[in-house]
């Protein structure tokens, strides 16, 4: 029934034939069959992937093959995710040189390069009465300027939700999604390049967010909190078990926490900058922007590309102080504790080290905003003032790694046998008690070969416990 392509694509061979359980009923049918096939003539595509999250793999060959019926043509399965299920997965689908992309299921609509996309998104209720009722009591003031965000999962109410909300709020705003998909009320049908987490606004004249109460219909989850971390609205509420409740960053403690993980990156010597995207669009300027603060302020830096990144991936790399990951916007890796250094993203790098930016209850998750012409870009100005680390208590920027930071990109002989760039990772290789197995050639006299152990590695045969119990079993 299906083959795999370069161990995570999955073809469809062309089957005439179609069991009846592998049909998809067209009028009820959750993955908008029928807007997918006229999506892909429209565009005149040849080479399309499916993209689904884990829990709809399942369904991923009944849709296919409902595809196939339909256009007479193969398609393809995207059987893993590079980094993330939210993001599209441009480079698995590059294997084959396709032209379009059809994403399944949740995502985060983060722009990629070179290639269509066509969102499904998923279909969530909601009591719209409630909704309604709620935001009436918390606005109260029918002349308020108020923005309206939403999950992708609500899109499909929204035009029925805004159109009678508008009849009582007169200054209410809609959002839009910056894609193309199955709903098509709320897809961006303008040129605005004002893009922030995939959503896109256009405020009245004059007028800036700041005077804006922002409502987001959904629950407080990572969607929510990127937005109102991000876009700084008057005041931010999310909708969750029929009530709509106020945000307030302040008594947020993962703000408190972002704040400790600043100093540690101030303190850190080595940085090891983390790639964990590949089809973002801009994510190179990103990483040229993020070294070259870095590089302004005296600190080595390595890159990195390790796939999806988990806690003993990046253990392995123990001359690194802090990392920095590029990477998708709603990535849960900046809320978990269990790896070993900081974890911080670039818009925190540009806070540490960047003298024009003044901290703000506000963060720019979204790495794009900060590259130049971006809503939070600004000018680089870096400070050569001495000043004490709040978590050592020593003095910083005394600029005495100057002359190793021009040579960072030169080769340099060590010691014989041994090449390193600069003297980041070879110093601590040098200052380490332990540096692994070493050759000593020259210094130990040859020996003929041994028979080494047997067995596992927690009972090997010829273990002290292993040899006494044989030797019990022959008396």
């Amino acid at each position: 029934m299906n083959e795999f392509l370069s161990d995570n694509i999955i073809t469809m061979n062309d089957t005439k034939h179609v069991d009846e359980q592998l049909t998809i009923n067209q009028t009820e049918c959750p993955y908008e069959i029928e807007k997918c096939v006229k999506w892909i003539k429209s565009n005149n595509l040849v080479k399309v992937c499916l993209q689904f999250p884990e829990e709809l793999l399942l369904d991923s060959v009944k849709v296919a093959l409902n595809l196939e019926k339909c256009l007479n043509r193969k398609v393809y399965i995207l059987g893993d995710t590079t980094y993330g299920s939210c993001c599209v997965n441009v480079i698995n689908a590059q294997h084959i040189n396709t032209d379009g992309i059809i994403h399944f299921g949740h995502a985060c609509l983060n722009p990629v390069n070179q290639i269509s996309v066509f969102h499904v998104l998923p279909k969530r209720q909601v009591d719209l009465t409630c909704f309604q009722d709620q935001l009436k009591e918390v606005l109260q003031d029918t002349n308020k300027k108020c923005i309206l965000f939403y999950d992708v999962a609500y899109a499909h109410l929204i035009e029925s939700i805004y159109t009678s909300l508008k009849l009582t709020f007169n200054n209410l705003i809609l959002s839009y999604l910056n894609c193309t998909s199955n709903v098509e009320f709320t897809d961006n049908k303008s040129s605005s390049e004002t893009v922030v987490l995939g959503r896109i606004y256009n405020l009245e004249n004059n007028s800036t967010i700041n005077d804006y109460d922002a409502i987001f219909l959904g629950e407080n989850g990572k969607t929510f909190s990127t937005l109102a971390m991000t876009i700084p609205a008057k005041k931010w509420y999310y909708f969750e078990n029929n009530q709509i409740i106020e945000f307030n960053v302040l008594n947020s403690p993962w703000l408190k926490r972002r704040r400790f993980l600043v100093e540690k990156l101030k303190d850190a010597n080595i940085v090891g900058i983390v790639v964990a995207t590949l089809g973002i669009k801009d994510y190179l300027k990103c990483i040229s922007m993020v070294k070259n603060i870095l590089k302004q302020n005296n600190k080595k830096t390595y890159t990195l590309s390790v796939g999806k990144i988990d806690p003993t991936k990046l253990g392995n790399f123990l001359e690194i102080d802090a990392f920095v990951v590029i990477t998708c916007s709603e990535n849960e890796i900046f809320d978990s504790r269990d790896y070993l250094r900081p974890i911080l993203m670039p818009y925190e790098v540009d806070l540490a080290f960047n003298a024009s930016r003044t901290f703000s209850t506000q963060y720019c998750i979204d790495f794009r905003q900060i590259l130049p012409g971006g809503l939070n870009y600004c000018d680089l100005k870096t400070s050569k003032d001495a000043d004490m680390s709040l978590i050592s208590g020593e003095i910083r920027n005394t600029n005495k790694d100057n002359i190793c930071i021009d040579k960072m990109d030169a080769l340099v002989l060590k010691t014989p046998g041994v090449v390193a760039i600069g003297n980041a990772g070879a110093q601590f290789l040098q200052e380490r008690s332990w540096k692994g197995v070493e050759q000593n050639l020259g210094q130990d006299s040859p020996c003929p070969a041994q028979v080494g152990r047997k067995g596992i590695a927690s009972h090997y045969y010829n273990e002290l416990l292993c040899t006494d119990k044989k030797d019990n079993m022959k008396t």
